[in-house]
C-alpha cells in the first residue's frame, strides 16, 4: 500500500511540475529598468532628455538581441517628468513602489535629480543619474555606508575648469554672460570662483532673464570693452549668435556642452559656430566614436541630433546592464557591481575602463573632460 501510494504521489508531483512549468528558482527573474526624462516641455530640455533616451534604448535593444538576461528581455518602464520636480517625485515614487524596477536611469534637470534621489537611497534602488550635471549629485550620500547614486554624464565642475584653464591662458579679456535661472546662477558662482582662483577677474558680467528674445544690449557692452572670450551660460545660444552678426562682433563664444547640439547647428549654421568652444567628452574624430555615430544615424535618422548626450546615455545603460550580468537582478547587488566594473568598453571618449569605485560614482573625472569645437558638421576635440 505504501509503495503504491508513493508511486501515485510521484506521478501527481510530476504532473503538477509539468503543468505549472519551472519553479521560481528555475525561471529567470524579470528585470525592469525605470527611465525618467523630460519628454515634453521646454524644447532645449526635451532635446537633452530625448537624446539621452536614444542612447539608453539602443543599448537595451542590442542587449536583448544578444539574449537579454538569462534568455528574457530586459523591460524598460519610461516616464516623462516634464522637467518638473513635483512630477519627477511622482514618477520616481511610482517606479520604486509600484513598478518595482531594479534600477532607475535619469533625469535631465539637476534640480529634479536632487529632489528625488533620496527616494532611491531610502529604497536601496540604484540611480544612474544623467544627463544632469550639477556637481553635488553623487556626493549627497557619499558619507553613508552605501551610496546608491551614480552618474554617467558631464559634471559641471569639470567642464567649467576645462574652459577656465584654456580661456585664462589665452587672454585676460574675458566676459561672463549668464541666465538668471537656477542653473545660470549656479554656473555664475562656479565661474566667478574659478576666475578668482586663477587671478583673472571678468571684465564684464551680464545676465539675461528666461525667455529673452534679444541679447543686443548685453552683447554691445562686451563689444564696447573689446572682450575676446565670452563665457556664455545663458541657454538661448541661437539668439546670441544671430545678434553678434547684427552688431558686427566676432568674439569666441565658450560655454557648456549644450553648444554641441545638432539643433543649434541646424538653426545658426556652421559659419556662425566656427568660434564656438564647449565642454565635451566625445571626439567624433576617433574611429570608435565615428562607427557608433554612424550606427545611431542608421537607427534614428534625423531624430538623432546630439551625439555626446546620446553616447553618455548609451554608456549609462550598458553600465547598468553589465552590472546586472555580474550580479543578477537584486538592486543592492547591482549597486555593488557598478563599483566593481572594470575593463568597460565605453563609446564616450572620456569614460575610462573602470568608471566607478567605492568613493567615486562619476563615470568621468576632470582629466577625462576636454574642450570641443564644431568642424565640418561635427564636434571634435579642440587642439591646444
Amino acid at each position: 500500500m505504501n509503495s503504491r501510494m508513493s508511486a501515485i504521489g510521484v506521478v501527481v508531483f510530476l504532473f503538477l511540475a509539468l503543468a505549472l512549468g519551472p519553479g521560481p528558482a528555475a525561471q529567470a527573474q524579470e528585470v525592469k529598468i525605470g527611465i525618467v526624462q523630460p519628454l515634453s516641455g521646454i524644447p532645449v530640455i526635451v532635446d537633452f532628455g530625448e537624446s539621452y533616451l536614444q542612447g539608453n534604448k539602443l543599448a537595451v535593444k542590442e542587449y536583448n538581441a544578444r539574449g537579454g538576461y538569462k534568455g528574457k528581455p530586459v523591460q524598460l518602464v519610461i516616464y516623462d517628468d516634464e522637467g518638473n520636480p513635483k512630477r519627477a517625485v511622482e514618477v520616481f515614487t511610482r517606479l520604486l513602489t509600484q513598478d518595482k524596477v531594479n534600477v532607475v536611469i535619469g533625469t535631465t534637470n539637476s534640480g529634479n535629480v536632487l529632489a528625488v534621489m533620496h527616494l532611491n537611497q531610502q529604497n536601496k534602488i540604484p540611480l544612474m543619474a544623467g544627463p544632469s550635471i550639477a556637481t553635488p549629485i553623487t556626493k549627497k550620500f557619499a558619507d553613508q555606508p552605501k551610496n546608491y547614486v551614480f552618474r554617467c554624464s558631464m559634471v559641471e565642475e569639470f567642464q567649467v575648469n576645462a574652459l577656465l584653464d584654456w580661456a585664462t591662458k589665452k587672454t585676460k579679456s574675458i566676459g561672463l554672460l549668464h541666465s538668471t535661472t537656477g542653473y545660470g546662477l549656479f554656473a555664475k558662482g562656479e565661474i566667478l570662483k574659478g576666475l578668482e582662483a586663477r587671478k583673472v577677474p571678468p571684465v564684464v558680467v551680464e545676465s539675461s532673464n528666461p525667455g529673452i528674445t534679444d541679447f543686443t544690449p548685453q552683447l554691445l557692452k562686451f563689444k564696447e570693452k573689446k572682450i575676446e572670450i565670452i563665457l556664455t551660460f545663458a541657454e538661448e545660444w541661437d539668439i546670441q549668435f544671430k545678434n553678434l552678426v547684427k552688431i558686427g562682433y566676432n568674439p569666441i563664444m565658450a560655454g557648456n556642452w549644450g553648444m554641441s547640439s545638432g539643433k543649434l547647428r541646424d538653426i545658426v549654421g556652421d559659419d556662425l559656430l566656427k568660434n564656438a568652444v564647449m565642454g565635451q567628452a566625445l571626439d567624433l574624430n576617433e574611429p570608435k566614436a565615428r562607427a557608433w555615430d554612424e550606427k545611431m544615424r542608421k537607427e534614428y535618422g534625423k531624430e538623432y541630433r546630439w551625439p555626446v548626450i546620446a553616447s553618455f546615455g548609451y554608456d549609462a545603460a550598458n553600465l547598468v546592464l553589465k552590472a546586472i550580468d555580474m550580479a543578477g537582478p537584486n538592486p543592492d547587488e547591482i549597486r555593488d557591481a557598478l563599483e566593481r566594473i572594470d575593463n568597460f568598453d565605453a563609446v564616450t571618449t572620456g569614460v575610462p575602463k573602470k568608471p566607478y569605485s567605492k568613493d567615486d560614482h562619476e563615470c568621468v573625472d576632470q582629466k577625462d573632460v576636454f574642450l570641443g569645437i564644431w568642424e565640418k558638421g561635427k564636434v571634435v576635440r579642440l587642439k591646444q
